[in-house]
């Protein structure tokens, strides 16, 4: 395998360990989602048909060790057939400090 094929295998790794799932009830409607770019302040969830900006959306979801993440936020912004950005609104010290000590 070539250094390229190595570095791109690598990125791939990273990004799948990266993605979390997550249950997403968005105006009433509950589903499963993939959620990336996660931080203290909000993720990405992905989705074909993305909710809209200002929808409120409940999450729920699995950090790598176990803890779970009950939150809720609101969608700052939408790419249509890519997904959407949600702001975290009520998210515990707890719950924050897991999520600091996954993204380290």
């Amino acid at each position: 395998m070539s250094a390229i094929g190595v570095l791109k295998a690598v990125e791939r790794v990273a990004h799948e360990q990266s993605v979390l799932r997550a249950q997403c009830l968005v105006n009433g409607m509950n589903r499963d989602c993939r959620v990336t770019n996660l931080n203290e302040s909000g993720l990405f969830v992905e989705s074909f048909v993305p909710a809209i900006t200002d929808s409120r959306i409940n999450l729920s979801f699995h950090l790598p060790n176990g803890h779970q993440v009950l939150t809720s936020g609101i969608v700052t912004r939408h790419q249509f057939k890519s997904g959407f950005h949600v702001d975290f609104v009520n998210l515990s010290l707890k719950d924050r400090e897991q999520i600091r000590n996954f993204i380290r």
